[in-house]
Formats: structure tokens, C-alpha cells, sequence
């Protein structure tokens, strides 16, 4: 054996051997070790093959949900302020005399003749009284410090037409009983101008209608139509037809709220995020 100790390092299950001038010789040093200091594992993964790519079908799904609920929420706000310009600015038909012709888009703004059945009122609420820019402020045509109400529904017969359904506007709950507000019940043919409405969409806190007892909490034309003796057909008067009335303590109209859901963000935002999820997975599993 020569002068130079030998030394076996063990690394793997494999045997190196080395030698050092400094021990005495037939002195072995034996280092075990799994993973050296500094080394990086440079061995690429196999091919992603058929099984990587269908599982990439996840994250590509739910990116393009994410993107498809983007443009829904675009649409949604451009459909939104196209229904506030229609309620606030555009000119109202004519109520056409075929119940066959009246629009079953909502918010269709119409105007009308003829008079009002006073002797029958239903009240809808609570409600806020809202403001001509959707806010829940008075206008200042009654004098109350009141901030909730409810809306007054009385049947309208049209001229030579249909009875049908309108929501005159707020009033505070100190005046449902039409007596506080005799001057405001307006009397002999009108002319008004009213947005046509659907049955509300009402969230599940919400307490169901008691129409036995005309406790009613939510618009629901079908009912409403079917207690009144009318046509399912439903107008929000608009605030400029219900000035007259509402200074002598009549309702207050323009109580239409645009009321479309738009969610989008949230279903956008959980779709990303699974998208990025499922990625760093697949990635992880078939690439890193």
C-alpha cells in the first residue's frame, strides 16, 4: 500500500475513494451523505404526454370563464346605463290599445289617460323614498322627517283601454290612511307617464306576501292584478306626473330603482382564481 491513507466516500450507494498524506496509513475515513451540499437534481421530467395535456383542460376552462364573466360585467354596466338614460331622458310611447302590443321589455317608459280607482289602494313596503339620481333623499314636495314609507298601487283605468296596475309613488307611514292626504287623491281624467315593471326580485330574508291580509312586502304583479281586478300590467309613475298630487300630499313617483344584478366581479375573480390554482399544479405535477 502506498503512503497516502485511503478514504472510501459513500454517496448513494456508490463507493468513492480519495486519499489524504496526512493520516496514518491504513486509516480509513468513510462519509456517508444523501444529497450533497449544493448539488441540484438537473434531470428533466419525462415528457407531459397525453395525461398532462387533458388535465390542462382545468385551467384553461376556468380562465376562459373568468374572461366570458369580464365581458358579462361589461355588458351589464353598458345595459345599466342604457336603462337609466330610458327611465330618465327617453320619450314615453303611447299605451297602445292591444294589451297584445304592450312591450315585455322592462323599463319600457309609456304614457297614459285616464283616471284612477281611489276606493282601492294596496301599500308595498318598507321602502326608502328615493331621489331623482337613485339616492334615498326627499324632494321636498311634502314636509316629513320621515325616511321610510311605503308605495301606494291603485287601479288605473285607461281610456277606452285596460285597468291595469300603478305605483303612484312613496308616502311616509303616517299617511296610508288616504284621509291624512284627501288632496293628493287626485280626481277626473290625467295624463301620466309611467316605466312598465316586473315581478320584484326579492332576496330570502325577505318576508313572503300575506294576501289575505294585504300585508304585501314585495311587487307581485300576478297577485296584485288578481286582488285589484286588473290586467297584470304594472307602471311606476314617473316624478314629473306625480308633482300635482305629491304638493298637495299625494305620493311622490319616480320610485323606479334599476335593479339589475351584477355579480360578475365576484364569479370573475373565483374563476381566476382557480384557473391560477390549477396551473401551479399542473405545472408542479408535469413541468417543475
Amino acid at each position: 500500500m502506498s503512503s497516502m491513507s485511503r478514504f472510501r466516500h459513500v454517496y448513494n450507494g456508490k463507493l468513492f475513494q480519495n486519499s489524504f498524506s496526512s493520516r496514518p496509513q491504513n486509516q480509513q475515513i468513510v462519509f456517508y451523505s444523501k444529497v450533497p451540499r449544493g448539488f441540484k437534481n438537473t434531470q428533466k421530467k419525462e415528457n407531459i404526454g397525453f395525461t398532462g395535456y387533458i388535465f390542462l383542460i382545468v385551467p384553461a376552462t376556468t380562465f376562459c370563464l373568468g374572461v366570458w364573466q369580464f365581458n358579462r360585467r361589461r355588458w351589464k354596466i353598458d345595459k345599466i346605463a342604457e336603462l337609466e338614460n330610458k327611465v330618465k331622458l327617453a320619450a314615453p310611447d303611447l299605451f297602445p290599445e292591444n294589451l297584445a302590443s304592450v312591450s315585455e321589455e322592462e323599463y319600457t317608459k309609456y304614457k297614459v289617460r285616464g283616471h284612477f280607482d281611489h276606493t282601492q289602494e294596496i301599500f308595498i313596503g318598507p321602502r326608502s323614498l328615493l331621489s331623482d339620481d337613485g339616492g334615498t333623499r326627499g324632494f321636498g314636495l311634502i314636509s316629513t322627517g320621515e325616511k321610510v314609507g311605503y308605495h301606494v298601487i291603485t287601479p288605473f283605468q285607461v281610456e277606452n283601454g285596460p285597468r291595469i296596475l300603478i305605483n303612484r309613488g312613496w308616502i311616509p307611514r303616517t299617511m296610508l290612511d288616504p284621509r291624512t292626504r284627501a288632496e293628493g287623491q287626485i280626481q277626473g281624467t290625467v295624463d301620466l307617464v309611467g316605466m312598465l315593471r316586473n315581478d320584484e326580485e326579492t332576496l330570502a330574508m325577505v318576508p313572503k306576501n300575506q294576501v289575505e291580509k294585504d300585508t304585501w312586502f314585495s311587487r307581485d304583479i300576478g297577485a296584485l292584478a288578481s286582488r285589484l281586478h286588473t290586467q297584470k300590467i304594472f307602471l311606476d309613475l314617473d316624478l314629473q306626473s306625480s308633482v300635482y298630487a305629491a304638493e298637495r300630499g299625494g305620493p311622490i313617483g319616480g320610485q323606479t330603482r334599476i335593479s339589475l344584478r351584477n355579480d360578475h366581479v365576484q364569479y370573475m375573480m373565483t374563476w381566476w382564481g382557480v384557473s391560477i390554482l390549477t396551473t401551479i399544479l399542473w405545472l408542479k405535477r408535469f413541468v417543475w
